[in-house]
C-alpha cells in the first residue's frame, strides 16, 4: 500500500468529532486560590525568591543592591537595561557567562508558582537556562489561578515558543537529596510589581 493511500484509510476511519466535556464535570477546573499571598507561599516552597515593590522601576534599585558589579547581565525590559547587547545578533553560545537575565513574564500560575514567558519576550531561548540568576517581572495583576486558566491566557501563541518557568532548576535522584542549578539557574527572583 502507499503511504497516500494509508494516511487516506486512517483519515476516513476516524471517529467523528466531539466537543471536549466541562472541566467541572471531570471533578477539575475548580476554584484554585488566587493570590499574590498563595502565590508568594509557592514560589517560596519551590526555592524562589520573592520581591514586592509599587513600580517596575524599583526593580533596578534591587539589582544594584543584590547583583555584583562586574556582573554580565542580559535585559529584555526596556526600563531595565544590562550590559549584554542581545539585539546585536550574538550568538547563543556567546550568552555563557551571564550572571543574571531580566526577563518578563506574561503572567503567574497561583497553583504551581510558574510564570509563563513568550520568545518574543526571551530574545535567544537559551537565555533562562544559560543564566546564573533570573530575575522575572510580573505585573501583579497577571495572575491565573491554575493550568486551565493559564492554557486559556496562552490561546493561539503566536511566537512559536513559549515555556513554564518555576522557581530555580532543580532535581532530585532516587535517594532524595535535591540539587539547585544543575540544568539552569541557580537561583530564580520574582520581582512582583503594581
Amino acid at each position: 500500500m502507499s503511504r497516500t493511500r494509508i494516511l487516506h484509510a486512517v483519515r476516513q476511519a476516524q471517529p467523528e468529532a466531539r466537543p471536549l466535556p466541562a472541566l467541572d464535570s471531570l471533578g477539575v477546573g475548580g476554584q484554585s486560590p488566587c493570590s499574590l499571598a498563595h502565590l508568594t507561599a509557592i514560589l517560596d516552597f519551590i526555592g524562589a525568591r520573592v520581591v514586592r515593590a509599587p513600580r517596575l522601576e524599583d526593580a533596578a534599585l534591587w539589582m544594584r543592591e543584590n547583583l555584583p558589579p562586574d556582573a554580565k547581565i542580559a535585559s529584555r525590559v526596556t526600563a531595565l537595561p544590562g550590559n549584554v547587547d542581545l539585539a546585536a545578533g550574538i550568538h547563543p553560545h556567546d550568552l555563557d557567562g551571564i550572571h543574571c537575565a531580566v526577563i518578563p513574564a506574561r503572567f503567574a500560575v497561583c497553583e504551581n508558582g510558574a510564570v509563563w514567558v513568550e520568545e518574543a519576550d526571551l530574545g535567544h531561548r537559551v537565555l533562562p537556562v544559560i543564566a546564573e540568576q533570573l530575575l522575572i517581572l510580573l505585573h501583579a495583576e497577571d495572575l491565573v489561578a491554575n493550568m486551565h486558566a493559564a492554557y486559556q491566557r496562552i490561546g493561539q501563541m503566536t511566537s512559536g515558543f513559549g515555556l513554564f518557568l518555576a522557581g530555580p532548576s532543580k532535581t532530585a535522584d532516587i535517594e532524595q537529596c535535591l540539587v539547585i542549578g544543575a540544568h539552569g539557574a541557580r537561583g530564580a527572583t520574582v520581582f512582583i510589581w503594581g
